[in-house]
């Protein structure tokens, strides 16, 4: 859908097709967004700076890292974000892979050491294949069963 708005010069008039988006008022989209922490994605305040359009624009900083794909985008690849310690500071991680870096399983659900496997050195070790190997006659004696 479209709207068309005539302007009238002295000269001729004139008719432009503009969206209708520019004219709502949801569709203003904020520079900065002042909320409470409990409304943000980790649940804390955010730590960049207030900086204007114009200092984003013209005032850069110079240099070139060697270690971005393209030097325009500061955090390419997590490159000075520590994604680890956010989610660690969540009471519930935001994604099912991302419950690594939260505390580990109470001591209940830990599994107990009666039922483990142990590997008997005899068994595993001195009787390979059905060929017993004496230690005390020497690496040289291989005597079969």
């Amino acid at each position: 859908m479209s709207v068309f708005r005539t302007f009238e010069n002295t000269t001729s008039t004139m008719s432009v097709k503009k969206p209708l988006s520019t004219l709502s008022a949801f569709s203003y989209i904020p520079p900065r967004r002042n909320d409470p922490k409990e409304a943000s994605y980790f649940s804390k305040e955010p730590q960049a700076p207030d900086v204007s359009t114009y200092d984003q624009l013209f005032n850069q900083a110079e240099g070139y890292d060697m270690r971005l794909h393209r030097d325009d985008r500061r955090h390419c690849k997590g490159r000075g974000l520590d994604i680890n310690q956010e989610e660690r500071s969540r009471a519930v991680p935001v994604l099912s892979s991302s419950v690594y870096g939260h505390r580990p399983a109470p001591a209940l659900l830990q599994t107990g050491r009666q039922h483990a496997r142990v590997a008997r050195i005899q068994a595993d070790f001195f009787m390979k294949n059905g060929i017993i190997w004496n230690v005390a006659e020497g690496y040289g004696s291989v005597a079969p069963l």
